[in-house]
C-alpha cells in the first residue's frame, strides 16, 4: 500500500530529524558533545598510529610473531590507513571513508593480533583479552561514525 506523498514526507523528515539532530535542532556533527567525541577517538587512534609507524620496526616483528600475513607490507599499510582514519574523524572530512578506514583497521588487526584464546600464560591471556576487548569497543564506536558519516557525505 502506497501512502500519501503529504505522510511519506513527513514520516521521512520525522526519522531525519530524530537521527541526526540534537534536542535543540542542532545537527549531530555540530554539537559540541559530538565534536569533542570525534577529536578524542580520533586523535587517540591517529597518535597510536603515528606510534606505529614511529616503531615500524617492532610493530613488523610482534606482527612476524603472531604470524599476520606479509608483516612487511601490511604492518605499514594497515598503520597509514588508521593514521587517515584517525585524522579524518577528527576533521570530520569524508567521514564515512575515515570511519571505514579504522573499521578495516580494527576488523583486520585484533583477531590476529590479539588472539587471547591462544595464550597459554594467564597474565598474558588476561592483557590479550583487555586489548581484544578495547578493540571490539572501539569497533562499535567506528561502526557508529560510519553510520553518521553516511549520512554528511
Amino acid at each position: 500500500m502506497k501512502l500519501p506523498s503529504r505522510i511519506r514526507q513527513r514520516r521521512s523528515t520525522d526519522a531525519t530529524d530524530r537521527s541526526d539532530a540534537s534536542a535543540d535542532g542542532t545537527p549531530l556533527a555540530q554539537t559540541t558533545l559530538f565534536r569533542l567525541g570525534r577529536v578524542l577517538f580520533g586523535g587517540i587512534l591517529a597518535f597510536n598510529a603515528i606510534d606505529n609507524l614511529r616503531n615500524l620496526d617492532g610493530r613488523i616483528a610482534y606482527a612476524e610473531s603472531k604470524n599476520a600475513p606479509a608483516p612487511d607490507l601490511t604492518v605499514p599499510a594497515v598503520s597509514g590507513g588508521l593514521l587517515l582514519g584517525g585524522i579524518g574523524i577528527a576533521l570530520w572530512r569524508i567521514p564515512s571513508a575515515a570511519a571505514a578506514a579504522v573499521v578495516g583497521f580494527l576488523v583486520s588487526t585484533t583477531p590476529v593480533m590479539h588472539d587471547f584464546w591462544n595464550v597459554e600464560d594467564p597474565e598474558q591471556k588476561q592483557q590479550q583479552l583487555i586489548h581484544f576487548l578495547k578493540n571490539t569497543a572501539l569497533l562499535g564506536a567506528a561502526l557508529a561514525f560510519l553510520k553518521v558519516g553516511q549520512r554528511r557525505d
